[in-house]
């Protein structure tokens, strides 16, 4: 079965299937709208609008961010409200309007469906750190989509992942042919997916296994120089082309219409000139009208500047012009795929997915910087990729058959102190002897490859004869391999865990087993009892306090 994706509005002639990350929340945190229609809300408040908190764009506020179950973010306005709280919000609303959406096909069926008749998919960015998704989830356990008892029903799935593995099986006619003949991803191929959004740009590569699973070869990569870049830097340009604060005025007093304008022009087809051009719309139209009236012989609307030019009612902007606001997302995505291609040679296809691919700038200049290296393509509607393929991957989460990890993984660890190896400093002595504390255990190492169920082992040992909990602390670091965890690049604890160890009466002479799963989307690890083989999930915690 083929996921059906809801259309929220028409932009530029066409059904978008994408809808904008804002929320309008009252002044008790009530979510009043979600999507376009917050934006329309909000935009028609004007001065009664501080009576309300308008966040937009707010993901990006979980990216490279310190991350504390307090997070505050901030609106338009700079006030701030929970990150949870927020987050909690447009995930109930995006859980209630498929429950509203479900029950009405179905309407016919006296049962009426609720969150816990599901399994829940939710997608992230790539380059999100394990605890940005562990927020997600604790988003999704407020927002009523799971509960704290049943979290299994919630998957979280990487967004270049999920676009791969709906590419992965898509038919020759899936792509976009753009002149070139149709292809589809075989046994044995390797391809790059470079996800382009709004927020950011994710780049992952893949190669098909036998059966059609799908093997990491490079480990997720990727920033924050997604499409709304390019709109700011479009947006300061008219801001500096248009005379007195003109453009600043227009966005106060139609912030709509030029939202709208900036983004319709950024993602218009490419022209048959070198020139991109567009009616200026009615509002501003007369507020130039206005101004030009009122001026003196001789004043300019607007700053001479190359390669924008305003001649009646239609903006001019060259090409060249236009391709300076992608500069910043083109060069990152030129110097990643450089740096890829050197170190996988046998790399075929560059696939294009995401919102920001639908440009044909980027498109053009990913062709044809890496046509000679690779084959460029793009699915039919690349912003659907990939939630089409997050519903693909939550039916067999084993299609990504291995990872690379992202980090080198240890934990704190004792060990009993040897003079010899162990720094004088590190000495802890307790009524059980000697030990030197702080060393680092490593799990796994940084670019290993980990299957997606596969498990790190350890054998946890008691430290005094009545220990009856054992605290493991979790630390990161980019480098290969280190002794102690507060050496340089060693970051953490980056996150913990306690695991049980009630029955005492072996004293000393005890062992739990840990094991910790690194292959899937999130980390997660189980612990058994050695001596009565009993096994409890252990939760780990990457946000702090």
């Amino acid at each position: 079965m083929v996921p059906q994706v809801k259309l929220w509005m028409k932009r530029l002639g066409v059904k978008t299937s994408k809808t904008p990350t804002c929320v309008l929340l009252d002044q008790d945190a009530q979510l009043q709208a979600f999507g376009y229609k917050a934006q329309e809300k909000f935009f028609k408040m004007k001065t009664g609008a501080t009576d309300y908190y308008y966040f937009t764009d707010f993901k990006m506020s979980l990216y490279k961010k310190k991350i504390t179950k307090g997070l505050m973010i901030h609106d338009v306005n700079k006030r701030p409200m929970s990150a949870l709280t927020v987050f909690s919000a447009a995930l109930r609303f995006l859980k209630d309007d498929a429950l509203n959406t479900i029950n009405t096909i179905n309407k016919s069926n006296r049962t009426r469906f609720t969150a816990a008749d599901f399994s829940w998919v939710l997608t992230v960015p790539a380059i999100w750190d394990n605890a940005a998704r562990q927020f997600m989830r604790d988003a999704a356990v407020e927002a009523g989509i799971v509960s704290s008892s049943s979290e299994d029903k919630l998957l979280i799935a990487l967004e270049p992942e999920a676009a791969s593995v709906w590419c992965k099986q898509l038919p020759a006619k899936g792509f976009i042919r753009d002149g070139q003949e149709r292809v589809q991803l075989q046994e044995g191929e390797q391809y790059v997916v470079l996800d382009c959004g709004g927020g950011t740009i994710d780049i992952t590569v893949h190669e098909v296994l036998e059966g059609g699973a799908l093997k990491e070869l490079h480990k997720a990569s990727g920033n924050n120089k997604g499409g709304r870049r390019v709109n700011k830097r479009f947006n300061q340009c008219l801001r500096e082309f248009f005379c007195g604060g003109l453009w600043e005025d227009y966005e106060r007093e139609f912030p709509k219409e030029a939202q709208t304008f900036v983004e319709d022009f950024i993602y218009q087809a490419a022209p048959q000139s070198c020139v991109y051009k567009t009616h200026i719309d009615r509002s501003l139209r007369q507020k130039l009208k206005r101004i030009e009236k009122s001026q003196e012989e001789g004043d300019s609307l607007f700053n001479p500047m190359e390669g924008v030019e305003l001649e009646g009612d239609k903006l001019s902007v060259s090409e060249k012009k236009m391709e300076s606001f992608f500069h910043e997302s083109l060069v990152h995505i030129t110097d990643s795929l450089y740096e890829i291609l050197d170190s996988h040679s046998q790399i075929q296809y560059i696939l294009l997915v995401g919102g920001f691919s639908q440009s044909r700038i980027l498109c053009d200049h990913v062709r044809q910087q890496f046509s000679d290296r690779a084959r460029v393509l793009c699915p039919k509607n690349p912003q659907e990729a990939i939630l089409k393929g997050a519903v693909v991957f939550a039916r067999d989460q084993a299609v990504i058959r291995s990872r690379k990890s992202a980090f080198t993984y240890g934990y704190v660890k004792m060990r009993r102190f040897d003079p010899r190896i162990h720094k004088p400093e590190k000495k802890l002595t307790n009524a059980d002897g000697d030990w030197c504390d702080d060393l680092f255990g490593k799990l796994v190492e940084i670019g290993e490859d980990v299957g997606w169920n596969q498990s790190v082992e350890y054998i946890l040992k008691p430290i005094t004869e009545n220990q009856t909990v054992m605290d493991f602390e979790f630390y990161r670091t980019e480098r290969k391999s280190v002794t102690y965890v507060d050496e340089w690049g060693v970051e953490g604890p980056v996150a913990c865990c306690t695991v049980a160890m009630p029955d005492t009466s072996k004293g000393m002479d005890r062992r739990v087993k840990l094991e910790v799963f690194f292959g899937s989307t999130e980390i997660r690890a189980k612990a058994t009892d050695q001596e009565s083989n009993c096994t409890a999930s252990v939760k780990i915690d990457f946000i702090g306090k």
